[in-house]
């Protein structure tokens, strides 16, 4: 057996017979651990460069000497120019970060290229050792490396940021290897021989500041793919480019899975996608002794089964593309999380009602959404959940099994998949119409989040996946820190109420009654009958007043939030006082001020607070 940790992330990678058993792989593993943790611990500690947006103001580094980026957007050319200190960068101001990298990656590789040509025939003449080929690349792993048997070179295209001493150091480095494959003393001896100071360049060369690296840039479903099936990938690019290799006698190397994009769900059960591929084709100059490189990008559109493995994989067809395409009106993102915009929740409101209750899209009728959550295949159970204080409102189980509270104390036990679990204990909280709208919620994360779930399950993922737990108040973090399930959550909490009211049907409604309780849909009328009209509407729907009011403003009812006197009247109805004489109070809802506080205690109350 033979265990690595490797560059950059400090991933742990074991190579093992295929006879050897799981727990001798596993034994083997437990007793190194505390030698994998120091090498991990040196990949985290090294320096790294902040993600970069290619705007103005960030800084690079070109031969060592740092340079500050000014963008201006051109949309006639793309252009890179250094001015002094200054990096001009010229693209489309609707550029992505994607693609000015690629861009300013390729300007490196150009100026990299161009002292490569310069210093490695000097090195060649000094050692007296000539490589066939060389060519750059961008890597995460190494700064240089060599294949012997055909004495051809790589460099890595970050060296264009270090001094310039530090690529003489990787050609001399990588041309000795053609003469000794290992770091032994001879290859030792020589380093000495044609370079006495390469020890202080090397760490000059390791110690400097490397790029960003962040291992989730690779997306669940290319970690997926790569492990399970990069070898039928790799078959397809040699199957697609075999006419051209067989004509040009060439070869080809670094197949490699760069993305996964355009991922959809086309039926239920099933995703396709495309994969983005790179490779190198060398081959030999006509009437020349010179080896040439084409690096190639390639789009393989897939089709797959979800379930316990990548099961039906099927490679629909393959074609050339750009290099790193870009991926353009994405369906889901890489973990299959769908990638919703608010402006899309009707949308998708509108998918969900034509495959399970079409009629509530042609009238205005009541959704009856415990009878479509029973077509689903769900079971609803209303009881007290947790007696911890949790803010758990609703608990989907996408598999069997059990629901430990904050003790860790079984609080659900025995769950079969499918089951949706309703906490009573938020009724003191919540209304009727809000029950409804969980149960809502629930469907939706069942009709829409089951392949992020498989998709961890497929990857070992050890979290508590096989649930979805569905809280009273989203996280108010920054949506940048967001993880994929507080995602589910924030589409799951915006679409459900947009289930129980049809924007069309709903619309068609609203304005009924508003004529029915004479009031303009572009005036305000009074306090009262705006009240009973939301009162009226909730209760229609099954749903809070709360949330009938919201849908009215979102269907362009916008004179219902300024209604005065506007109060939910299950709360109304608790709080109103008698006048009396003698105290001088007057009735809540009449003083400004007043109405300012029951409007806000009813909204925290909505909320759970």
């Amino acid at each position: 057996m033979h265990l690595q940790v490797k560059p950059p992330d400090g991933h742990v990678v074991i190579s093992a017979p295929l006879s050897m058993n799981d727990k001798a792989i596993e034994m083997y593993a437990r007793t190194n651990l505390g030698w994998v943790k120091k090498q991990i611990e040196k990949f985290q500690e090294q320096p790294r460069s902040a993600k970069r947006q290619y705007v103005s103001g960030e800084t690079m580094y070109i031969w060592g000497k740092q340079y500050f980026l000014t963008f201006i957007a051109d949309a006639q050319k793309n252009s890179f120019e250094i001015v002094g200190n200054k990096v001009y960068l010229h693209m489309r101001e609707d550029s992505s970060v994607r693609q000015r990298e690629s861009y300013v990656r390729e300007q490196h590789r150009i100026m990299l290229k161009g002292e490569i040509e310069r210093l490695l025939p000097k090195w060649e003449q000094i050692t007296g050792l000539y490589c066939e080929s060389w060519q750059t690349k961008y890597m995460t792993t190494r700064w240089g490396t060599c294949n012997t048997d055909k004495k051809r070179l790589w460099f890595n295209l970050q060296l264009i940021q270090k001094p310039v001493e530090c690529l003489e150091y990787v050609i001399l480095h990588e041309l000795i290897h053609l003469r000794e494959r290992t770091h032994n003393e001879i290859f030792t001896a020589y380093m000495d021989l044609y370079m006495q100071n390469w020890r202080e360049i090397r760490k000059q060369l390791n110690d400097s500041m490397l790029d960003y690296y962040d291992a989730q840039d690779e997306s669940p479903l290319q970690k997926l793919i790569d492990q399970r099936r990069y070898g039928e990938i790799k078959n397809a690019v040699s199957t697609h480019l075999g006419g051209e290799v067989k004509q040009k006698k060439a070869t080809l190397s670094d197949i490699k899975i760069q993305d996964v994009v355009h991922i959809e769900q086309p039926e239920e059960g099933y995703i396709c996608f495309d994969i983005i591929v790179s490779c190198d084709m060398e081959y030999s100059v006509p009437k020349s002794d010179k080896t040439s490189f084409q690096e190639r990008w390639l789009r393989i559109h897939c089709q797959v089964l979800l379930g316990i493995d990548l099961s039906e994989f099927q490679i629909v067809w393959v074609m050339e593309c750009g290099q790193m395409e870009e991926a353009e009106n994405e369906k889901n993102s890489g973990d299959l999380v769908p990638v919703i915009s608010r402006s899309s929740f009707e949308d998708e409101a509108t998918g969900f009602l034509e495959k399970y209750y079409p009629k509530a899209l042609k009238e205005a009728v009541p959704v009856p959404i415990r009878q479509i959550a029973e077509n689903m295949g769900l079971t609803i159970i209303e009881k007290e959940l947790f007696s911890d204080g949790s803010d758990a409102f609703g608990i989907l189980f996408l598999e069997d099994g059990n629901i430990q509270d904050k003790n860790r104390n079984i609080a659900i036990r025995n769950a079969k998949r499918g089951m949706m679990f309703i906490d009573s204990q938020h009724y003191h909280a919540q209304t009727l119409g809000n029950v409804n709208v969980m149960i809502a919620h629930e469907c939706f994360h069942w009709y829409r989040h089951q392949p992020y779930h498989l998709l961890m399950k497929m990857l070992g993922v050890s979290d508590d996946i096989s649930v979805i737990r569905c809280r009273v108040n989203l996280d108010d973090r920054d949506t940048e820190e967001w993880s994929p399930v507080d995602w589910m959550e924030w589409q799951a909490n915006g679409i459900a109420p947009y289930l129980l009211m049809p924007a069309r049907t709903a619309t068609r409604k609203i304005e009924e009654m508003l004529r029915e309780y004479h009031v303009d849909s572009d005036e305000a009328g009074s306090g009262r009958q705006m009240e009973e009209l939301i009162s009226e509407l909730a209760g229609f729907y099954g749903v809070s007043e709360q949330a009938a009011k919201s849908r009215m403003s979102e269907l362009g009812f916008h004179r219902v939030d300024d209604a005065p006197g506007y109060m939910p009247s299950c709360i109304k109805n608790c709080l109103e006082i008698e006048t009396s004489e003698t105290s001088g109070y007057e009735p809540f809802g009449n003083r400004m001020g007043q109405k300012t506080f029951i409007s806000g205690l009813c909204q925290s109350k909505m909320n759970g607070s």
